[in-house]
């Protein structure tokens, strides 16, 4: 086994290099003088490419975001009135303005008179720790946003489908079916893959749970955009409403048909046409039904749906409001 020396042993070198590698900043700081002792990384941390001639208490304030300034200056008097550790994370603008986040902690040294004489501790860049904080604490309000949405949206399709259901094992399909719609979606919002939550991967998302379809829905994309997580519901279940009922009924109940997806896009709106051509002439159509009802509500205050039954083929125009 190697020989390793208790930490106290470790030379000069040994500790330079753990800082340089941690990249620490460490410091040392005369409480009466308000002058600081520090090494090269301290000074870098705050956008100094090269050590300053001298650091003082009131330099470093001066970097602290103002709105923060108070509550710092005010643990480190307490500290030093106490004999306490200084402890504190908080924002900095560096030389060049940029905003980062720093953690520091000094602890006392006692002076002959048995008051703290210097402050001695190190202080490093937390700013990417932060802003993963940050950024889980927006992914998780949004999921929870999203998951009351998605739980109204539920609740509202059980108590509609099951008023039209003609019995248990239609009105559990038709019911896994939606709800599998609005899973495909949130996977979609909540992926960390390049994609976006877009009407394209919407629609694409909903036509490969249907492998069959994959050379007999043509999408023409002019522009798109992405969604926010209501829409992309709303529109995930119109999709899906429109998907199902022209496999039962429409263009894609036989060999022959075929529907035409465009999607173009500009500063006010997001438009989407679906058009079924070559399936069975359409009869008459109850547009009370649930699945029309679902189509015209589910974009709900995003924007409108018009549906219509021409004999020869269902016929969809979606408008979604900008910023959607």
């Amino acid at each position: 086994m190697p020989d390793l020396k208790p930490f106290e042993e470790l030379s000069a070198d040994h500790l330079r290099l753990i800082l340089q590698t941690g990249h620490i900043g460490i410091w040392e700081l005369d409480v009466s003088s308000g002058l600081a002792l520090r090494n090269a990384h301290h000074d870098a941390i705050f956008g100094y490419d090269e050590r300053l001639d001298e650091w003082t208490y009131d330099k470093f304030i001066e970097h602290v975001v103002p709105e923060q300034r108070q509550l710092v200056h005010d643990l480190q008097q307490a500290a030093i009135d106490k004999g306490e550790v200084w402890s504190f994370d908080c924002a900095i603008r560096k030389n060049d303005g940029e905003l980062r986040w720093i953690s520091a902690s000094g602890r006392p040294l006692m002076g002959p008179d048995g008051k703290v004489a210097k402050l001695i501790g190190h202080v490093i860049d937390i700013t990417d720790t932060k802003q993963r904080e940050n950024r889980l604490t927006l992914l998780t309000e949004e999921l929870n946003h999203r998951v009351r949405n998605m739980l109204a949206v539920i609740k509202s399709i059980v108590r509609l489908s099951s008023r039209k259901a003609d019995d248990i094992a239609g009105f559990a399909k038709s019911l896994e079916g939606r709800v599998e719609a609005l899973a495909r979606s949130h996977r979609l919002m909540v992926s960390d893959a390049s994609e976006t939550l877009t009407s394209r991967a919407i629609l694409e998302a909903e036509l490969a749970a249907f492998p069959s379809l994959e050379n007999r829905v043509e999408i023409e994309v002019g522009g798109d955009k992405e969604l926010s997580g209501a829409a992309g519901q709303g529109l995930a279940l119109v999709f899906h409403e429109l998907v199902t009922n022209a496999l039962k009924y429409g263009a894609l109940s036989n060999s022959e048909g075929r529907v035409f997806v465009s999607i173009s896009a500009n500063e006010d709106a997001l438009d989407i046409a679906w058009r079924e051509e070559g399936g069975p002439r359409v009869e008459a159509v109850h547009e009370d039904g649930f699945g029309s009802r679902l189509i015209a509500d589910a974009i709900g205050s995003a924007g409108r749906v018009d549906l219509r039954f021409p004999a020869a083929g269902v016929e969809c125009d979606i408008c979604l409001h900008t910023p959607v």
